[in-house]
């Protein structure tokens, strides 16, 4: 699993100092919910405190830099100012404290020994209350730019070079940006701390993720105005990458228009309306390639020839096998139910444990299907789920935030982890379990603070206490995938087979880091995957709406039409949500 860990100091009644919205958290699905359990190769997490790792590493930041190598409008150590690579002679007695390479940075204290007196990170509390504020917010703001605009470009070789260790030339560890000069140094053989010892400057912001690191507190520091500075160029980013993609998309040229009319046919008009013959006790299997094939993303990715099963070499391919059925599906005018023989001895031969014809947890199949995607994606760009290019990760992967907030110095250790899924609790066992929750509810009570019951060591004070954990969405997905989990197993195994209510449009704003702002992250239900039965043995349907907006009940090879009422009184196991605004 890909983890940041950023230990920020505790909110203050000084505004540069107060907690941006709460942090996110999305649980990589629990199987803890599940009626039957198998490996599936990446494995997901037992409860909904842990999460579920898929394979990624994280693509790192920058932006072509000039050819001396500075990352942004910094002063140089000989206290000239240093401006897009112009010099200025007319610099200030402020601007030559902030470059200077003095113990002391513009009056900040850098002693190791220093405890602050008041709460939060004093060097930066003291840096932004300095004459160098509007110089260090300049250049922080130049770094950030560095490390965001380059994320992305993981084949341009001078986004390696700008994130390259000016001692030891190492391109593959984390290296930190120094906030006052243009060394790059690396933390893993620590020539960035043998930089802020020697010279004195003391801030160093992440390459790969903007996030500014304290030298003077030996760990990195949340600030309000930073934070702000940081998520506003990263939404601009993001909104800039869905431009350029549309701009891509939208603008062909008649060579290829013509082209695409050749080569193409239209679809029938009911294309993908069709079912699946059960094969035994294959239900948990239809229902789940039922919404791959309503899913918007994943079909326009398949459709477009993204993995093309008559050129792939590779044996026993799970992306091969899903071609084919859509292949079938939107070209085949056959409304007659199809049979997966293929896909299913290919589940077989790839996991162990599907062999047969015993019943299966269509969650854990979900997740399965999902992995083996990811791992026979040609579009796979990085080890790293945040930056991963392969149409699984950029359609359900996201970001949860976990806080832990110390009572005695009110210190915040903040923890990044990727989403895929989300795995709800259906009971409310601390006032009364028998109420069954609905689905805000539950969402509201899965980011609520909670105490934790173990003692918690601070590594800002040093001292265990009980302490308070919160975890919120820092980064949302373009698909939401929930698991309600309907079945306990405790002393008893049992399913909860009430109703639990939930929405056509549900609005995850409150639920996210960003949950302050006026922008709105409203997603609509487009499948519904329902479980009847006892625990142990039952049947699964799937209720899913077309192109044309119509809800379709799917029982095996059965197709009938549906209403929203009727969607919306289903006793729903698992929930699928696409963001209704891509903008």
């Amino acid at each position: 699993m890909s983890t940041v860990i950023v230990s920020r100091a505790p909110p203050s009644n000084n505004a540069n100092n107060k907690r941006a919205s709460p942090s996110p958290r999305s649980s990589a699905s629990s199987s803890s919910g599940t009626k039957r359990k198998f490996n599936s190769g990446s494995t997901g997490p037992s409860d909904s405190s842990s999460y579920r790792s898929v394979p990624g590493r994280k693509t790192v930041p920058g932006t072509a830099m000039p050819a001396n190598g500075s990352h942004g409008n910094t002063a140089t150590m000989n206290g000239n100012d240093t401006t897009n690579g112009k010099s200025s002679t007319a610099s200030t007695a402020s601007d030559r404290n902030f470059s200077s390479g003095s113990g002391n940075l513009s009056g900040i204290n850098v002693d190791r020994g220093l405890v602050p007196q008041a709460i939060g990170c004093v060097h930066v509390k003291q840096l932004l209350s300095s004459s160098s504020q509007e110089l260090a917010l300049k250049s922080y703001r130049q770094a950030v730019r560095v490390a965001l605009e380059l994320r992305d470009r993981t084949t341009d070789i001078s986004a390696f070079q700008v994130r390259r260790c000016r001692t030891c030339n190492d391109l593959l560890t984390t290296t930190l940006m120094c906030l006052q000069c243009p060394y790059v140094g690396c933390k893993k053989a620590k020539h960035a701390e043998a930089h802020a010892r020697d010279v004195g400057h003391i801030f160093g912001i992440d390459s790969r993720s903007g996030n500014l690191y304290c030298f003077g507190c030996k760990d990195y520091v949340y600030n309000f105005t930073l934070e702000k500075i940081r998520m506003e160029k990263e939404d601009f980013m993001e909104a800039k990458k869905l431009r350029k993609r549309r701009e891509m998309t939208s603008q062909l040229s008649p060579d290829d228009k013509q082209l695409v009319e050749k080569n193409s046919q239209a679809p029938p008009c009911q294309a993908g309306l069709r079912g699946f013959q059960n094969m035994g006790s294959t239900c948990f299997m239809s229902v789940i390639l039922q919404s791959l094939i309503h899913n918007p993303i994943i079909r326009n990715d398949f459709l477009s020839g993204s993995h093309d099963s008559r050129r792939c070499q590779r044996e026993n391919c799970l992306g091969c096998r899903i071609d084919e059925i859509f292949t079938e599906f939107f070209t085949s005018p056959t409304t007659t139910g199809y049979g997966p023989a293929l896909l299913l001895t290919t589940a077989w031969k790839t996991q162990r444990s599907l062999a047969g014809y015993s019943e299966q947890d269509a969650h854990e199949f979900l997740q399965f299907i999902l992995d083996q995607l990811h791992a026979t994606s040609d579009a796979k760009s990085s080890s790293d789920v945040d930056y991963c290019g392969c149409i699984v990760h950029r359609t359900f992967c996201g970001q949860f935030q976990s806080d832990i907030v110390c009572p005695n110095c009110k210190n915040v250790t903040m923890t990044i982890d990727p989403l895929m899924d989300l795995s709800l609790e259906l009971r409310d066992r601390k006032s009364d379990a028998s109420k069954i929750l609905g689905l805000q509810q539950c969402l509201e009570k899965f980011t609520s603070p909670e105490k934790l019951e173990t003692m918690y060591k601070c590594s800002f004070c040093s001292t265990r206490q009980e302490v308070t954990k919160q975890l919120t969405i820092k980064r949302l997905p373009l698909v939401l995938s929930i698991q309600l989990k309907r079945f306990e197993h405790a002393l008893k195994s049992n399913k909860i087979d009430d109703h639990v209510p939930f929405p056509m449009e549900l609005d995850m704003t409150p639920y996210t880091t960003k949950s302050r702002l006026k922008k709105r992250y409203v997603y609509e239900l487009f499948g519904v995957v329902c479980h009847q039965g006892k625990i142990n043995t039952g049947h699964y349907t799937c209720s899913m709406k077309n192109r044309e907006g119509l809800w379709f009940n799917f029982d095996d090879a059965m197709v009938t039409l549906s209403s929203e009422k009727q969607v919306l009184a289903s006793r729903a196991y698992l929930l699928f949500y696409i963001i209704k605004d891509l903008s």
